[in-house]
């Protein structure tokens, strides 16, 4: 039996819920073609974006020099300069003189010196103990008078001998062994006075003089001291002359003369010396050569000092820069050389210098300009604009 609470499927219910539900559908439809075609638009945007070709660069604007810095010149001229040579070195004594002990085995009795003393010649140095010296001196001196007693009976028994060989009453025996006697006595005579010649020798040796003038620069001995034969006892500084060794490059040698006069600066003092000799021999390892300086009496200097001597021999002409135009760079001397509008760093080797110029001994041909002055402010490669153009 039909349900009649229910309603039919012509019913009017139904029939008005069919477009409600066919006009939902064709809005979801409606959606997804949106959203399709979004999908589609975005996809064309982004690949128009990957494709499209990247702007141009802009241009590079070429970065403009530095500006150019105006210096002063000069060219690199000749022009006769003194000629100085520089040497330096320690002060040593003229003839340091070693004196020593010739006896050994005595001792020391008194030290008359002191260091810095000044002696003369003949002068007592040190003394001695001379007793037992002396002693052997006298058995030494009674030993020559035995002999001459010796001799002189044995001289008188020849004279006997020859006496009566003569007459015949001696034979001839007799007389040659008289002769042979005296001979021996001679010997024992000689003898004796050899040693009492040796013993007041070595009595001299007990006393040490000065053998010059001079200065005694250093004592080593003492009183009490038992010395032994070619021991060192003092040092005398002969006539307390000083000369500098100063140590000169070989090719400055050639320059050099004895009796030069040579400035010797020692800090604040300054001697006059004189060049006294020049070693025939250079060092094979410095290439220096020594000259031999003798220093005034009063120069004030002693030995062991480390002094600076310079020599003007004269004049000698040579490539001179100003003393401006000098640099120092990376520890050593240096120009700036100038070439059309650039510089270029030159390393360079100095040699004599004057108030106004500076001799250039190796690195610059003559003529080449330099810079003089703003140089410390320009590089290796710097454009310049030079005053004198």
């Amino acid at each position: 039996m039909p349900d009649h609470n229910l309603p039919g499927l012509g019913s009017p219910a139904v029939t008005a819920g069919r477009p409600a539900r066919r006009r939902g559908r064709w809005l979801l439809v409606l959606l997804a073609l949106a959203a399709l075609g979004a999908a589609v638009f975005l996809r064309g945007e982004i690949a128009a974006l990957l494709h499209r070709p990247a702007p141009p660069a802009a241009p590079v604007v070429a970065a403009e020099p530095p500006p150019a810095l105006t210096v002063a010149v000069a060219a690199a001229t000749p022009r006769t300069l003194a000629r100085t040579v520089v040497g330096d070195g320690s002060v040593v004594a003229w003839q340091e003189l070693v004196i020593g002990a010739e006896a050994g085995g005595l001792r020391v009795a008194e030290v008359r010196v002191e260091e810095g003393d000044a002696v003369r010649a003949g002068q007592l140095l040190v003394r001695m103990d001379e007793t037992l010296l002396r002693a052997v001196l006298g058995q030494a001196e009674a030993a020559v008078a035995e002999a001459q007693a010796a001799l002189r009976n044995a001289r008188q028994d020849l004279a006997r001998a020859a006496d009566l060989s003569r007459t015949g009453n001696a034979p001839r025996q007799t007389l040659e062994l008289r002769q042979a006697a005296a001979e021996q006595a001679e010997a024992r005579v000689a003898s004796a006075v050899a040693r009492r010649e040796e013993v007041a020798a070595r009595l001299a040796q007990a006393r040490i003089v000065a053998p010059a003038d001079g200065v005694v620069s250093k004592r080593s001995v003492l009183p009490g001291n038992v010395t032994s034969a070619g021991q060192e006892m003092l040092r005398l500084i002969r006539d307390n002359r000083l000369e500098l060794d100063a140590r000169v490059p070989e090719l400055e040698l050639a320059a050099l003369r004895p009796g030069q006069p040579v400035q010797v600066t020692h800090g604040d003092r300054a001697v006059t010396g004189e060049v006294r000799a020049i070693a025939p021999t250079v060092s094979a390892d410095t290439r220096l050569g020594i000259v031999h300086v003798a220093l005034p009496a009063d120069s004030g200097l002693r030995p062991g000092m480390f002094a600076r001597a310079a020599v003007s021999p004269g004049e000698a002409p040579g490539l001179t820069v100003p003393p401006s135009a000098i640099l120092f760079r990376d520890g050593r001397p240096a120009v700036l050389a100038v070439t059309g509008d650039r510089v270029a760093l030159r390393p360079v080797s100095t040699g004599r210098r004057s108030e106004d110029a500076v001799e250039i001994t190796d690195g610059l041909a003559e003529g080449e300009r330099v810079v003089v002055s703003g140089a410390g402010f320009l590089s290796d490669g710097d454009r310049v604009r030079l005053l004198d153009r």
